[in-house]
């Protein structure tokens, strides 16, 4: 087997392939990525068992052959070339790449070794276009808990119909939701829970890309585009009844510049204590007074102009996550729905015009 691929599309499919290969792994067969010369084409396969990724490589083949390699050195060697086009050799076990005055071997396995990549049966399908998912999955993944204790939040909640998908993640301690209003004539409607891995693959490869087609099966959902599939377990729920947690009575609105409040709450939080990352937001009539008073360390205050006609008040957040949510706003100003110092705000951008619309809450802290 022999094969010339163009290094610049090399490094990009080995960059997202890499990504699904765990880090330790007991079966080192994991570790490494297939490759395939053969009618169809060249692709390059990886899979944690969990979620698998093959992609085709736009190249030249001469001759059939298969060789599992470890993917983290090819990666690593990739990265490292410099050069136009990289010719690969397969022979045995072993792997030739040459580029330029550059020559690696790598020792691989053999591709019988490799896991069969699974196939499924779906129920319902659906076409979006890569920016509206990679719009979805930013607003949403960062969210997502890591408590695998409660495996149900350890991922994305999509909740599919004719009328269009709402994306829900929650930790906790915050919660985005994002609904995309478009008509899907042909689905049924199904709630599943996706990974975040599959997610944040999905998005590196879907980039570029014209359309991508999203196929839900009983246990497993597939992500089909022009030259990849890939294929993830869904993890199991029920997922919590969010909807009982997003606030309906805050009726005390604080408006305020997206970005101002960003830069700000970076700045103050610089003091923050490092476990709870507190920072106070005192409100008043025409302006928002961020403020961290921290024993050990010091004290920083800012003010930020802002709109708030109820009465003055004091709500502590977690700074980190309060910039996490400003980042995936995609609005000048903001609108914070507040109740009480000791209840859930509700963050939403004050103007949103288009097919998406989005909320986020934030727990607060108990001010120290």
């Amino acid at each position: 087997m022999k094969i010339i691929v163009q290094l610049g599309e090399l490094s990009k499919k080995m960059n997202a392939i890499s990504s699904v290969v765990p880090g330790k792994t007991t079966m080192p067969i994991l570790s490494t990525v297939l490759v395939v010369a053969d009618k169809d084409g060249i692709t390059f396969s990886a899979t944690d068992l969990d979620i698998s990724v093959t992609s085709k490589v736009k190249g030249k083949a001469d001759g059939k052959g298969t060789l599992a390699v470890p993917a983290k050195k090819l990666a690593e060697i990739v990265k490292s070339l410099s050069g136009d086009s990289v010719t690969i050799e397969a022979s045995g076990e072993k792997m030739t790449l040459t580029c330029g005055k550059s020559r690696f071997v790598l020792n691989g396995r053999s591709a019988e070794d490799f896991p069969k990549l699974p196939k499924q049966e779906s129920k319902t399908s659906f076409s979006i276009d890569p920016e509206t998912l990679a719009k979805l999955i930013r607003k949403t993944i960062y969210a997502v808990s890591t408590d695998l204790t409660r495996p149900a939040l350890c991922g994305v909640l999509w909740e599919i119909s004719r009328a269009g998908i709402s994306m829900v993640s929650t930790d906790g301690h915050r919660l985005s939701k994002v609904d995309l209003a478009r008509e899907f004539s042909d689905v049924e409607s199904v709630q599943v829970i996706i990974p975040p891995k599959a997610l944040s693959t999905l998005k590196a490869y879907a980039e570029g890309e014209k359309e991508v087609r999203v196929s839900i099966a009983e246990n497993s959902v597939s992500f089909d585009m022009e030259d990849t599939a890939i294929y993830s377990r869904l993890l199991e729920g029920p997922f919590p009844a969010y909807q009982k947690v997003i606030p309906a009575a805050n009726e005390k609105e604080l408006i305020v510049g997206r970005e101002a409040l960003a830069e700000a709450t970076k700045r103050v939080s610089i003091l923050a204590d490092t476990l709870t990352h507190q920072v106070v937001f005192s409100t008043g009539k025409d302006k928002l007074t961020l403020h961290v008073n921290t024993q050990e360390i010091g004290e920083a205050k800012e003010e930020v102009t802002a709109k708030f006609t109820a009465d003055p008040m004091d709500i502590g957040y977690n700074a980190s996550y309060v910039m996490d949510v400003l980042k995936t706003i995609d609005a000048d100003e903001i609108s914070l729905k507040l109740d009480r110092s000791d209840n859930a705000g509700l963050v939403e951008p004050v103007s949103e015009a288009g097919e998406l619309k989005h909320l986020c809450i934030l727990m607060p802290l108990r001010i120290s």
